[in-house]
């Protein structure tokens, strides 16, 4: 099974994943919300600000993409996403991509409220 760790206080966040789960037809994945307070993301090797900061996935090997390389393992497990998943594979469109996105996850980041706080909490610990 493969988990997709994602911002759940985001409103942009849960439509696009709204979008993924709505195409999850097999069940290939178990979406996690970051706000869930079961989780345990230290037992997952995950950091609370840098799971608000990108997307986090942990495939069934137990390995975990960031970023891009986590859109690229959600779309190559959904019909009619594996195209884009290939596209993005690229390497100078995977770069672009990255840069792109990682411009906007700063920026998605600085302007949420609770994605300060989480900052604000690791900067005391």
């Amino acid at each position: 099974m493969i988990t997709v760790f994602y911002d759940d206080q985001c409103g942009l966040c849960l439509r696009e994943i709204g979008v993924y789960k709505r195409a999850d037809q097999k069940c290939c994945f178990k979406w996690q919300g970051l706000s869930d307070r079961s989780l345990d993301l230290k037992a997952e090797g995950l950091d609370l600000v840098s799971a608000l900061e990108q997307l986090h996935v942990k495939d069934s090997s137990g390995d975990v993409h960031v970023g891009v390389d986590a859109f690229i393992m959600i779309w190559k497990h959904l019909p009619r996403w594996r195209i884009l998943a290939f596209l993005a594979s690229i390497p100078f469109l995977h770069w672009i991509l990255t840069l792109a996105y990682e411009w906007f996850a700063k920026r998605r980041f600085q302007q949420l409220t609770h994605c300060q706080i989480a900052l604000s909490k690791r900067s005391k610990e």
